[in-house]
C-alpha cells in the first residue's frame, strides 16, 4: 500500500482559528471533541464494561506463564474488580477510614490491573507508585496522601515500606496487600498485611454492586518525576483521560480509517506510574482488544514481544534508540555484501520518506526489513513514542524498518501526555504532529527570550477536555500552570511550521529534558562542578536527542597541569594541542566527575565529554551578565561547532 500526502499544503496538521490569539486546533474534527463518539461511555469504568458487554469470553490481560500469555477475560476482569473493590470498601469502614486514595505500589501485572479497576469502579482514587522510584519518594508521596491502604506487587515492597514507619514517617499506613502469591509475610504492629487471596475473601463476604465514579471523579493522581523537590501530584479525571484517549481514537480510526478491535494486542511495557500507559491501556479495552503485560526481565523483552504478536507497541525514545543500536550492531556483523545491501535499502526507502511516500511492500520490505519486522511479533499495525524527542536518523528508520508507521505524541501528565500528535502517515521530520482532536493550542510571548506569538514563536499552552484538574493541594501552583482562562502554560517554546505543525524549539526556564525523558537542571549542575579547583567557569549543555550532557570547560592553567597525563606531555606541546587530546579531556572528565559525585550529582547529571579552553566568559565577550550569569543561549551559539563536535565524538545515544 502506498500512502503520500502533499506536504506542502498550509493545513494538513492545523487551522488556525480567527481571533488576535493565533489559537490552532485539529484539521482532523470540525470542532474540538470533548469525549468518547459513541456519547455514553463517560469514565474508565464504563469503558470495562462496555467492552465486558460486547465481548464478554475475549481475552484482556494477559501474563507469562511458562512461556506464553495466560489471559484474563472481560467478564472475569470486571469480577475480580468487583471481589477486589468490595473488599477495599470493607476495610475502610473497618479503618473507619474517608481516604478515597488508594495506592499501588510496583510493576504491573494482571492483579496490579485488577486492583486499579477495582479501584475506579468503586469511586475511589488510584495513587501509582513507581517501581523505579527511591523509597524515600515513595514514602513522601504515601505520605502526602495520607495513604492508609496500598497495595505491594510483592513482599520485598511491603517491607520496605514497614522498616520506613517511623512516629514522623508513614503514620497514616494501616494496610499493605501483596499482589503476588506470597506466603510468608512480615507481622508489625501497627499495620496489617496479608496477600491478596485473603484480601479477596474478605471482598466476596461483603460483595456489593460497584459505586459508579462521575467524569469529574479523580481516575489517577500521577506524581510527575523531577531532578528537585518533591514529586508534584497530577490530579487526572476520568473524564480528562478519555478526552484524551478519543482524540487518538479520532485520529486513527475515523480521519485516518485505521480500523483496530477485538483482534488487536497491545504490549503493555511502560510503567502505570506514567499517563502515558493509562492511555494506551484504555484505549485498547475502548476497542475491545487485549493486553499483554510484560514480565519484568528487559533482558527478555524482545522475546516476549516475539511471542505476543501484538498490534500496538508503546515505547519510549530510549527503547527506540536501543533497538536501533542492537539492529545495526547486528548487521555490522554480517558480511560484505549484507551490509552494502541493508545501507542501500536504507537510503531507497528514506528517499521514499523524503518524497512523501511511506510503504511496507517494496522487494525491500519483503527481502531486507522482513526480519525486523518479525523481530517485533510481524502483526505490527502501530509503533508510538512520546516523552522525550526522537533523533533524525533513529525516527527515520522506526518508520520504515518494523513494517508499520510510527506515530508521536507530545504533552504532559498535565494534559494527559497527548496534546498534539503526529499524523499516521506523516514522513516529515522536525515537529510534534499537530493539536490533538480535544486541544487546542496557542503560543505565548516569551519576551525575555526574544519569542513572540506574532512570529508564531513562543511558549506552548494547551486548552481543553484533556487537561487535568490540578496539581494534588497545591491550588497556588495549579493556578500558575492553569491560567484564568483555562490555558496550560508548558514551559517548552514551539515554533508554527507553514504546514500547521508545532515545533518545539526551547525551554522557557533552564531546566531541559535528555531523549530518556530525565529532566536536568544546568544551572545547579554548573555551580556544582564549579567548585571544583580544576576549573575556574564552566557551561553544561544539553541535547533533547541524545541521553547524556557536555560541558565547555574554563580550566584553571596551574591546577590543570598538576594533572599527570598533562605533566608528562608539558613543554613538549602547546597547551592548546595539549587539551585537544582524549586522553587528557578524560581525565578532567574522570577529575570532574569525581568531585560531582561527591558533591550529590546523580550518574544522569554527569558530562560526558567536555571542551577545554582558557578562554574565560566575560561580560566583554557577551558570554555572562553583569552579575556573571551564564547567558545560555549566546553560549550555545558561541560553542556550537564545540558542542557538535563532543556529541559527534560519542557514538552512543
Amino acid at each position: 500500500m502506498v500512502q503520500k500526502k502533499m506536504l506542502a499544503h498550509p493545513e494538513l496538521f492545523s487551522r488556525l482559528v480567527d481571533g488576535p490569539e493565533r489559537i490552532r486546533e485539529s484539521v482532523q474534527v470540525s470542532k474540538p471533541i470533548t469525549g468518547c463518539p459513541d456519547g455514553i461511555t463517560k469514565t474508565v469504568w464504563d469503558v470495562l464494561t462496555r467492552s465486558a458487554q460486547l465481548n464478554p469470553n475475549g481475552p484482556l490481560f494477559g501474563e507469562c506463564v511458562n512461556g506464553r500469555h495466560v489471559f484474563t477475560t472481560y467478564r472475569e476482569a470486571v469480577e475480580e474488580a468487583t471481589i477486589i473493590g468490595s473488599g477495599i470498601v470493607a476495610t475502610m469502614q473497618k479503618l473507619h477510614s474517608t481516604n478515597k486514595l488508594i495506592g499501588i505500589a510496583g510493576i504491573h501485572s494482571r492483579n496490579y490491573m485488577h486492583t486499579m479497576h477495582a479501584i475506579s469502579g468503586f469511586d475511589m482514587t488510584t495513587v501509582p507508585l513507581y517501581h523505579q522510584s527511591k523509597l524515600e519518594t515513595l514514602c513522601d508521596i504515601i505520605d502526602n496522601c495520607k495513604l492508609e491502604i496500598v497495595f505491594c506487587e510483592n513482599a520485598t515492597r511491603a517491607e520496605g515500606f514497614l522498616s520506613s514507619k517511623t512516629p514522623d514517617r508513614l503514620q497514616s499506613l494501616k494496610m499493605l496487600i501483596i499482589l503476588d502469591k506470597t506466603t510468608t509475610l512480615q507481622k508489625h504492629d501497627d499495620v496489617e498485611v496479608m496477600n491478596l487471596d485473603d484480601f479477596k475473601e474478605i471482598g466476596k463476604k461483603n460483595k456489593r454492586n460497584p459505586t459508579k465514579p462521575k467524569p469529574e471523579t479523580i481516575y489517577v493522581i500521577c506524581h510527575t518525576s523531577g531532578t528537585t523537590g518533591r514529586p508534584k501530584g497530577v490530579e487526572m479525571s476520568h473524564g480528562s483521560l478519555l478526552a484524551a484517549v478519543s482524540g487518538i481514537f479520532t485520529s486513527w480510526t475515523i480521519a485516518y480509517k485505521w480500523k483496530f478491535g477485538q483482534e488487536d494486542t497491545y504490549f503493555s511495557f511502560l510503567s502505570l506510574a506514567h499517563i502515558y500507559e493509562h492511555l494506551m491501556q484504555t484505549l485498547t479495552i475502548y476497542f475491545g482488544g487485549r493486553i499483554g503485560i510484560y514480565d519484568g526481565n528487559t533482558a527478555t523483552l524482545i522475546p516476549q514481544i516475539q511471542k505476543l504478536q501484538p498490534t500496538i507497541v508503546s515505547l519510549v525514545p530510549r527503547l527506540l534508540n536501543k533497538l536501533y543500536e542492537a539492529v545495526h550492531n547486528g548487521v555490522a556483523k554480517k558480511g560484505f555484501i549484507s551490509r552494502k545491501l541493508f545501507e542501500y535499502a536504507k537510503k531507497t526507502k528514506t528517499r521514499q520518506l523524503q518524497n512523501g511516500v511511506l510503504r511496507y511492500d517494496t522487494f525491500f520490505d519483503k527481502i531486507i526489513f522482513k526480519k525486523l519486522k518479525l523481530m517485533l511479533g510481524g502483526k505490527l499495525k502501530v509503533l508510538t513514542t512520546g516523552g522525550a524527542p526522537v533523533t533524525k536518523e533513529v525516527k527515520t528508520f522506526t518508520r520504515y524498518a518494523y513494517g508499520c508507521p510510527l506515530v508521536e505524541g507530545y504533552g504532559q501528565t498535565e494534559c494527559s501526555a497527548a496534546g498534539t500528535l503526529t499524523l499516521p502517515w506523516d514522513t516529515t521530520y522536525g515537529n510534534v504532529g499537530g493539536p490533538a482532536p480535544w486541544a487546542q493550542v496557542k503560543l505565548v510571548d516569551v519576551i525575555e527570550k526574544n519569542y513572540m506569538a506574532v512570529n508564531d514563536e513562543g511558549e506552548v499552552c494547551f486548552r481543553g477536555a484533556a487537561l487535568m484538574t490540578g496539581y494534588f493541594q497545591d491550588q497556588e501552583l495549579t493556578a500558575k500552570t492553569i491560567d484564568s482562562e483555562g490555558w496550560l502554560h508548558t514551559g517548552d517554546i514551539g515554533k508554527w511550521l507553514p504546514t500547521g505543525a508545532l515545533q518545539i524549539i526551547d525551554r522557557k526556564n533552564e531546566m531541559f529534558k535528555l531523549c530518556q525523558g530525565d529532566f536536568v537542571s544546568p544551572i545547579q549542575i554548573e555551580a556544582i562542578y564549579a567548585n571544583s579547583p580544576l576549573i575556574t567557569q564552566i557551561y553544561v549543555t544539553g541535547n533533547t536527542e541524545r541521553s547524556f550532557l557536555v560541558g565547555i570547560v574554563v580550566l584553571d592553567l596551574p591546577r590543570f597541569k598538576q594533572l599527570p597525563v598533562v605533566k608528562a606531555l608539558d613543554g613538549k606541546e602547546g597547551m592548546e594541542a595539549i587539551m585537544e587530546k582524549k586522553d587528557v579531556k578524560n581525565a578532567v572528565i574522570a577529575e570532574l566527575n569525581k568531585y560531582a559525585k561527591e558533591n550529590g550529582l546523580q550518574t544522569i547529571e554527569l558530562i560526558r565529554n567536555v571542551h577545554l579552553t582558557l578562554q574565560e566568559f566575560s561580560e566583554e565577550n557577551g558570554l555572562v551578565t553583569s552579575t556573571l550569569k551564564n547567558r545560555r543561549k549566546i553560549l550555545e551559539d558561541y560553542f556550537a561547532p564545540q558542542i557538535a563536535k563532543m556529541y559527534k565524538e560519542i557514538e552512543t545515544l
